[in-house]
């Protein structure tokens, strides 16, 4: 099933006009090889770009009548502002009992990473073309400038080729695309369960750091043993998975998949691996399982 957000501001608008200097690509080289290969087949990030909503306005404080006989000498204090309710997510499909299934990738979302170390310009875009249909066609004018603002968005431990994970979260948010994170979880399976309820609550793809922290995976829905929208009480079976290195074949970590494989998550040990950088050490991240993922409800995005 299809899902979509609000349609962010276009990205070609932002091309021509050159509103952001980009500065990125792949994360680093890929790690020591898996003991097996079956061919089948991220600190919280924020953007000074993001404008958060302001508090509601302090009401304008009256003087306080009991009958007809004012209230004399003191004008009465400032009231406290009502706090502003949470929204409440707006599920499409509605939840639903029972085994569930959701995925928000369609046909043209794709786009390859058009050099080897573009893998987070190559996701950041797929990612684009899957919350706004079309946004974009796969060329190196287009990655280049992801690259270059990954890059810029990274934080000052990144060394060598390639961008963080927050250069990647941030690029999207820049773009108005709505906030991402970068979480790392201690266990895969937890990874996985976080990203599908990321999924199904905001209707946005959630990134994957597979091979040691080295690739980009975008992650555009999941089977589950229930539906995340109702319970906590559910366990993922299957992910959906584009890799953007399609069509290649790494001489790692063997043949990539097509975009849109259903991918079962006992599969998910030979490439989503822990995070271990061989250049730096990332104590947040080291021997855990990073993802980009989107933040907030369906109907606040």
């Amino acid at each position: 099933m299809r899902r979509r957000t609000a349609t962010p501001r276009p990205l070609l608008g932002w091309i021509a006009l050159g509103l952001v200097t980009i500065i990125a690509g792949c994360v680093a080289n890929a790690g020591s090889a898996p003991s097996a290969r079956v061919s089948t087949p991220a600190p919280t990030s924020s953007s000074a770009a993001v404008v958060l909503p302001t508090d509601p306005p302090t009401p304008v404080p009256t003087l306080p009548w009991t009958g007809a006989t004012p209230v004399p000498a003191t004008p009465a204090p400032t009231p406290a502002p009502t706090p502003t309710p949470a929204p409440t997510p707006e599920f499409d499909p509605p939840p639903q009992r029972g085994p569930f299934e959701m995925n928000l990738y369609r046909r043209g979302d794709f786009a390859t990473q058009v050099t080897k170390i573009y893998c987070v310009p190559g996701a950041m875009q797929t990612m684009m073309n899957v919350m706004d249909r079309g946004a974009t066609k796969a060329s190196r004018t287009v990655q280049d400038r992801l690259y270059r603002l990954a890059r810029r968005l990274s934080t000052d431990r990144l060394r060598g080729q390639g961008a963080e994970p927050e250069g990647w979260a941030r690029g999207l948010e820049r773009l108005g695309y709505g906030r991402f994170k970068v979480v790392a979880a201690a266990a895969r399976d937890r990874a996985i369960k976080v990203a599908a309820k990321a999924i199904r609550r905001t209707n946005r793809p959630v990134g994957l750091l597979v091979w040691r922290g080295a690739h980009a995976w975008v992650m555009t829905g999941f089977k589950a043993t229930a539906d995340p929208a109702l319970t906590d009480d559910y366990r993922v079976t299957h992910v959906r998975i584009v890799d953007v290195w399609y069509p290649r074949v790494s001489s790692i970590w063997g043949a990539s998949v097509k975009p849109n494989t259903l991918v079962a998550v006992r599969k998910l040990p030979e490439d989503y691996l822990p995070w271990r950088r061989p250049l730096m050490r990332y104590p947040e991240k080291d021997r855990k399982f990073v993802l980009v993922m989107p933040v907030g409800e369906r109907s606040a995005t």
